[in-house]
């Protein structure tokens, strides 16, 4: 499809949730543009989980053969490049610009854009991301069953949710003898925890972390204390705070939630703005390959019964 030409609807993100509203949008007959920076939050992690059928395959297999699917129904199309901008014109229809300058316009717009997580700022934290610190035990971990101690880091967004913390290091108790919840130095969350972990067998380091470091064995991550001490630990969990990616959502001035997300109805998920609607990481809580494939449906959906 070219510019110009008034496609049904402008899908921006070609991920699970852009590739699962594409696919739903064609069955309903309806013509899309699957709009590809060909940036994933998942880029890191080296294979899909929670997906059946495609456990354990490649995020990059996955994105071929969707893509390959749709280019043969002849309804879809698709634009590797980035958008940089989107409006509204005077007549209804929603303009979409890419960083090449083309304007291509649709009737409707479904966002998939994804988002970034926002590291802390604990020197090596970045580099351990993914390959030794993991944000979901249900996605990570099964690997590493059988280690001996892992950890859980006890700052910013999970300091604040100390329930959360409980269950995740119940969760990690699953595929490791011990669990140490880290607190980086925050002796009031290390206070608070005692009384939470009561009649629990986890233990508590308070002391600030002074650098993670990468460890050799599986997804082993060394954590080197202030006082030169040093843990290994066979992994870490941890989950951070995300945002958005790109300027879109702001330009269009869409709602958020109080973590960032997109505000979207449910289950067919609507936008604050007429027209548009938001799936996957970027309206999501939940951001994991399955739940974002459910909600590409949902937009799909939604939005083929306004057409």
């Amino acid at each position: 499809m070219e510019p110009n030409h008034i496609t049904d609807v402008l899908v921006v993100g070609g991920g699970y949730a852009g590739l699962s509203a594409a696919l739903t949008l064609y069955r309903a007959t309806h013509t899309t543009i699957v709009f590809d920076s060909q940036v994933f939050r998942d880029r890191r992690a080296p294979k899909i989980r929670l997906l059946p059928g495609w456990e354990g395959t490649s995020s990059e297999q996955f994105r071929e053969t969707a893509r390959t699917e749709l280019a043969q129904t002849g309804l879809s199309s698709f634009v590797d490049t980035e958008v940089t901008a989107i409006q509204q014109t005077d007549t209804g229809i929603w303009e979409v610009t890419t960083s090449d300058g083309k304007e291509w316009l649709g009737k409707k717009v479904v966002l998939a854009t994804g988002t970034d997580e926002i590291y802390p700022s604990i020197p090596g934290y970045e580099e351990c991301w993914v390959t030794g610190i993991f944000p979901c035990l249900f996605q990570f971990g099964y690997e590493e069953r059988g280690c001996e101690s892992a950890g859980i880091l006890v700052v910013e967004k999970l300091a604040k949710h100390l329930p959360q913390v409980a269950k995740l290091a119940g969760d990690a108790n699953k595929f490791a003898c011990n669990v140490v919840l880290y607190t980086h130095g925050n002796q009031e969350v290390a206070d608070q925890l005692e009384d939470l972990i009561q009649g629990m067998d986890f233990q508590i380091e308070s002391r600030v972390i002074r650098r993670l470091v990468k460890g050799s064995k599986g997804a082993e991550v060394i954590v080197e204390l202030e006082d030169n001490g040093t843990n290994s630990e066979g992994f870490l969990v941890h989950q951070p705070y995300t945002r958005l990616r790109g300027m879109l959502p702001k330009q269009l001035g869409l709602e958020t939630t109080l973590l960032g997300d997109i505000k979207v109805e449910q289950p067919f998920p609507a936008t604050s703005v007429a027209g548009v609607y938001a799936a996957g990481d970027c309206a999501s809580p939940l951001k994991n390959a399955s739940m974002a494939i459910a909600a590409g449906v949902c937009a799909g959906n939604g939005v083929a019964r306004e057409l």
